[in-house]
């Protein structure tokens, strides 16, 4: 049997065609220990640890900001490890050694364009932050910040809320009520409320890359793809 071609598999990648689309098959108990790990890490957490840095006087600072994402990406594997008790890969966190042709193709062809056209679109961004934190600074509270910030969100929203939710519900069922509790959820809660009301450009654009970023993960079975892009989005600096 002939093997297709680098560009036919790119086009199916592209196309969204993946070999392995997301398909939980875990049982009820797994999905009890999800939902309940989401609501615990995902929900309660950001909220608590917000009210603690606001009592501190250090919420936003890069310090606090480096601080919750390290934090809350290490409840997340502590808890799945220790908690959910499920294999990572039934989850979309496999090793790159398993991952299929088109992933691999879509994975190092999408993210170098993406950063190219984040750090093009964002430049003015990205500069007012090397200026204001220094090299040394910008890489780690901005770009790494940035990264691990995107990643923890793709795991705890998409990793676990919308698999259980394909489980029980569906695929674009679980997408989409996925992506809302994303939207709405406590890391964007100020958008809901400030000076000017709701931002509701602010709220429809988180909403519109989320779904983008929930197809991908719905489409490939894997939550490495739509993570790193996620950790690229220029946005997630601060």
């Amino acid at each position: 049997m002939t093997t297709p071609s680098l560009v036919t598999e790119s086009l199916k990648a592209h196309a969204m065609r993946f070999e392995i689309p997301l398909a939980p098959t875990y049982d009820d108990g797994v999905g009890l220990r999800v939902s309940s790990a989401f609501i615990v890490v995902g929900i309660a957490m950001p909220i608590l640890l917000r009210f603690a840095f606001d009592e501190a006087g250090v919420r936003g600072s890069p310090g606090a900001n480096l601080g919750f994402v390290v934090a809350w990406l290490a409840a997340f594997f502590l808890v799945h490890w220790s908690f959910v008790r499920v294999p990572a890969a039934a989850f979309g966190v496999r090793r790159m050694v398993n991952w299929t042709r088109r992933e691999r193709l879509y994975f190092v062809q999408v993210v170098p364009a993406a950063a190219l056209v984040f750090s093009v679109l964002f430049g003015a961004h990205l500069r007012a932050l090397l200026d204001r934190h220094g090299l040394a600074g910008f890489l780690l509270f901005s770009v790494a910040f940035g990264v691990v910030w995107g990643i923890g969100q793709e795991l705890i929203y998409r990793d676990w809320l919308q698999t259980e939710l394909t489980r029980r519900f569906g695929t674009v069922a679980g997408l989409l009520v996925a992506n809302v509790v994303f939207t709405f959820g406590p890391l964007h809660f100020d958008y809901l409320g400030g000076p000017g009301g709701v931002n509701w450009g602010g709220l429809a654009a988180i909403f519109g890359i989320g779904l983008f970023f929930g197809i991908v993960y719905a489409r490939s079975g894997n939550v490495w793809i739509p993570a790193v892009m996620h950790g690229l989005w220029p946005l997630n600096m601060t």
